[in-house]
């Protein structure tokens, strides 16, 4: 260590220089230098400068030993560095290559780019060039006037498919030139007046055409529909017309609404005028009503040597509907009547199959008529209906004028009724084929048929409210069946009820008031003739029967909720409910009336005054006891003969008896009174069930 010290102290002597900044390079050197290089210097004790010298005697030497390699290879070194100059020459014209040719592709960028925008430049030039030659083309063809469309205008008949054609062109010409207006172009004016001629000869030919079809529509026995349809095939005529001479166009369409109109009006007046000459000769007439007596004649020498045939009328085909409401449902889409061949056949219709077939006529060809205007003249809107009025109005009017006489003819309420509901059905239609309903027309149909079934029915009324209840006694009596006045009641009451539900629609307010009316006038007459019965109970059997008749005419699951179908069941009700009370009071009319006196007291609680029939209930329970049973038997025999409907008769028989079981129960029911139970006579009541027991044996068996 003290040597260590010395050499440092010796190198600080020496070296002048030494300064603190060397001192930290050598400490930055020493930081650097492997340290066991630098262990094996400290522990070798010798001094930094042993140290220093030796390294700088290896420095020399190896410095001597590069240089002396160097010289022995320097001709290596001196071609290496003639290849280096070279190589690096190489580089260097290498270097100015590439970036001449990254000038060059430079420019090729730019190239392209300016390509690119030639090419769009160049490829709308061209879309531009061919959208003007698809115009010019246009152009050209179209104000072009070939020959073979002015010899098809010229010389080609109107029915030719090629005349069609060339009107369509000339059409397509004609106003392309004129939307394009004239403008510069010297070919427009070089055509113009070849197409105004040929416009001309085509106006001349499809007018003279029209007209030709429209008056073979007045030819007899054509059928018109075969022209209206070659008419509509040809459509593109009027069209050519109304774009090219309105004065033509006008002259067409009124010579054909004056053509239709007088064809309609000549057909359906002799549609009309044969038509109804198939009416069925035995109709209803002014005499038969509701309320008209049949009387035989006497016979007698009178009868046997009068030369007048006296004619038995089916009166059934007055009141009763039978199949006559298909015309309704089945038949109402059915095939028009032809006149002439059910002439030959011999057959008659009623009034209303000849109003349906007339009316479906009038339909068909209504709504025809409205659809060919549409398509031909095309036309919508008020437009087309102000037309098709003007076509329909003739025979609209001839229609109802002889509907009008025809109805007033008429003395068939159950005709005129289908008729109302078969209007009804026809604006159906026409609302389903979306055609102008003709509100006016079937108001006034309607109105014609409505006036006279209340007449109709206002005589039915009078003419029950007019019977002489005497001349329908025989032997001083009525007899309590039912009267052939309320058979004929019911049977056109259910026949109205009938039509209603085959409609398709409930009875409106109008048919119920007729309906009422005619039910008020049967039961006033109801009322009369009963008074007319020899006894009390035989009033009740009557119109209990006469009820129930009509009842069970309209018997059907539609007429049971009708209101007349309630007003009649009340009034039967009513009856049988005073027809039971009637049959027991000579059997237990004591028993009814102490009952009831008894309960009247105990209700209003004067127990004092019931003490009083404490004497009267011995008296009560024995002809009870005694009487009962032959009572049973009795009504039994009796209720069974008074009716004619033996389900109802059974019925009522059960009414009786249910009654007769709730008088004794309430009688049972007195004697557990307070006032009552005293009495030893309470014992010896019959038991309710022993007269139960009784009345089932009375039961029918059906």
């Amino acid at each position: 260590m003290p040597r260590k010290r010395v050499a440092f102290q010796k190198a600080d002597g020496n070296d002048r220089s030494f300064t603190i900044a060397s001192l930290e390079f050598c400490l930055s050197q020493l930081r650097k230098a492997d340290p066991n290089l630098v262990k094996k210097a400290i522990a070798s004790g010798d001094g930094l400068t042993e140290s220093k010298d030796d390294v700088s005697t290896r420095l020399s030497e190896a410095h001597r030993y590069a240089v002396q390699q160097c010289l022995d290879n320097s001709e290596p070194l001196a071609q290496l560095h003639h290849q280096l100059v070279l190589c690096d020459n190489v580089f260097e014209r290498l270097q100015a290559t590439l970036y001449s040719f990254q000038d060059s592709l430079g420019s090729i960028g730019q190239d392209m780019k300016n390509l690119q925008l030639q090419s769009h430049h160049i490829h709308q030039e061209l879309e531009n060039r061919q959208k003007v030659r698809v115009e010019l083309s246009q152009f050209v063809d179209d104000i072009a006037v070939s020959q073979k469309m002015m010899k098809a205008i010229n010389d080609t008949d109107a029915n030719d498919r090629g005349f069609l054609e060339a009107l369509h062109e000339l059409h397509h010409k004609i106003t392309l030139i004129v939307q394009r207006g004239n403008g510069d172009a010297v070919a427009i004016n070089d055509t113009m007046p070849i197409l105004e001629g040929l416009k001309l000869k085509a106006i001349i030919k499809v007018r003279e055409w029209l007209l030709q079809k429209m008056f073979q529509f007045r030819k007899p026995l054509s059928n018109y529909q075969v022209f209206q349809n070659q008419l509509l095939k040809c459509h593109f005529f009027y069209e050519f017309l109304l774009h090219h001479d309105l004065i033509s166009a006008k002259e067409i369409q009124d010579e054909y609404i004056d053509t239709v109109s007088k064809m309609f009006f000549t057909y359906f007046k002799a549609y009309a005028t044969r038509l109804f000459k198939l009416s069925m000769k035995d109709v209803a007439t002014k005499d038969d009503t509701l309320g008209n007596i049949e009387s035989a004649k006497p016979a007698g020498l009178g009868s046997l040597f009068s030369s007048k045939q006296h004619v038995v009328r089916n009166k059934a085909t007055v009141f009763s509907i039978g199949q006559r409401h298909t015309v309704l449902s089945d038949e109402f889409f059915g095939a028009l009547i032809v006149p002439h061949a059910a002439t030959q056949n011999h057959i008659s219709y009623q009034f209303e199959s000849l109003f349906r077939s007339l009316q479906l006529a009038f339909v068909d060809h209504y709504s025809h008529e409205f659809l060919f205007i549409t398509d031909f003249f095309l036309v919508n809107n008020e437009e087309a209906v102000e037309l098709h009025n003007k076509a329909i109005a003739r025979a609209m009017s001839v229609v109802l004028k002889s509907c009008e006489e025809q109805i007033a003819l008429s003395f068939d309420a159950i005709s005129l009724h289908l008729c109302i509901c078969l209007c009804d059905k026809f604006v159906n239609v026409l609302a389903e084929r979306e055609v102008p309903e003709a509100t006016e027309y079937w108001n006034t149909v309607a109105s014609f048929l409505w006036t006279r079934l209340n007449f109709v029915m206002a005589q039915h009324y009078d003419s029950v409210k007019a019977v002489d209840v005497k001349k329908l006694m025989h032997s001083g009596s009525l007899d309590t069946r039912p009267h052939y006045i309320v058979r004929r009641y019911a049977e056109l009451t259910s026949a109205h009820l009938t039509i209603a539900h085959t409609s398709g629609k409930e009875i409106g307010d109008k048919m119920e008031a007729v309906l009422e009316s005619s039910e008020d006038s049967i039961e006033q007459l109801l009322t009369r003739m009963s008074a007319m019965q020899q006894t009390q109970k035989n009033k009740h059997v009557f119109l209990i029967n006469n009820f129930d008749l009509i009842l069970s005419t309209i018997d059907d699951e539609e007429s049971k909720n009708s209101k007349i179908y309630a007003i009649v069941h009340e009034l039967e009700q009513k009856s049988i409910d005073d027809f039971v009370e009637e049959v027991l009071d000579p059997h237990v009319g004591y028993l009814i009336k102490f009952v009831n006196e008894c309960e009247s007291l105990q209700a209003q609680g004067h127990t004092q005054l019931l003490v009083r029939y404490n004497d009267k209930i011995g008296t009560v329970i024995a002809n009870f006891n005694a009487k009962w049973k032959p009572a049973v038997d009795s009504i039994n025999s009796e209720c069974i003969q008074l009716f004619t409907n033996f389900s109802l008769g059974a019925n009522i028989l059960q009414t009786i008896f249910s009654k007769l079981v709730q008088y004794v129960n309430r009688l049972t029911k007195l004697l557990a009174h307070d006032v009552f139970a005293k009495n030893p006579v309470c014992a010896q009541m019959v038991n309710v069930h022993q007269v139960m027991l009784e009345i089932k044996r009375c039961k029918p068996a059906y």
